[in-house]
Parts: C-alpha cells; structure tokens; sequence
C-alpha cells in the first residue's frame, strides 16, 4: 500500500514541476513581448514629441484636428508601457 502510495505521489510532484516549468517558460516569454511593447510605445512616444517639439502641427487647423488625435491615441498606447 505504502508503494503505491509513493509512486501516486512521485509521479504527482514530476507532473507538477512540468506544469510548473512550462507555465514558466510561457510566462518569461509574455515578459520579453511586454517589454518589448513598452519600448516601442516608449519610442513613438519620443518620436511624436520630437516631430512637434514646436507646436507646429498642433497649432494648425487642418492638421492640428489629426495630430491631436494621434497625441490622444498616443496618451491611451502610454498606459500600457512599463512603469
């Protein structure tokens, strides 16, 4: 009774560490898509302040209604970067 007591429980923990390993491995790799995610809003970020360090398009009419679009569309991408 004892061995097969042991064997039940041996063979629950090696399935549970496979468990664990895989769910490890899938979690590192959502890890490195995040992060990557976050530096390329990160990067769009920068770039858009840069194209508009002088408010150019901000100030035009006719452009201004789509760059304020983008910078609003930019505003909601920035509240999934990485803090």
């Amino acid at each position: 009774m004892e061995l097969i007591l042991s064997i039940i429980l041996t063979s629950v923990i090696i399935i549970s560490l496979f468990v664990i390993r895989n769910v490890l491995k899938k979690n590192e790799t959502l890890e490195d898509f995040i992060t990557k995610q976050s530096d390329a809003i990160n990067a769009c970020d920068k770039r858009l302040k840069e194209v508009d360090d002088k408010g150019i398009f901000y100030a035009d009419d006719q452009i201004g209604f789509f760059f304020k679009s983008v910078q609003q569309m930019q505003e909601a991408l920035n509240e999934f970067m990485l803090k």
